[in-house]
């Protein structure tokens, strides 16, 4: 398992279409930061629901524990922990 330190936020995806909802991201504080100004974290849940273990933690300073997928072009986590710091 890896970890990325940074600010979680969401995006709304699919506006006006049935599977219209949040994308979470995380703007890393790490090492990071040097390659990637943001990093999706992919949900548990449908498209157009919100992820309720990442949404209380909207705007804050989170610490993600996960596998993170990281190619040439993309990266990805897929999140088995989150915490808030500070």
């Amino acid at each position: 398992m890896n970890e990325i330190r940074g600010i979680l936020f969401t995006i709304i995806k699919g506006k006006g279409t049935r599977s219209e909802g949040p994308e979470y991201f995380i703007k890393p504080l790490d090492d990071y930061k040097k390659r990637w100004s943001e990093i999706l974290v992919r949900k548990k849940t449908h498209l157009w629901e919100k992820d309720p273990e990442l949404h209380k933690f909207l705007d804050k300073e989170v610490l993600i524990i996960g596998e993170i997928i990281e190619t040439k072009h993309t990266i990805t986590v897929d999140y088995s922990k989150i915490k808030e710091l500070k």
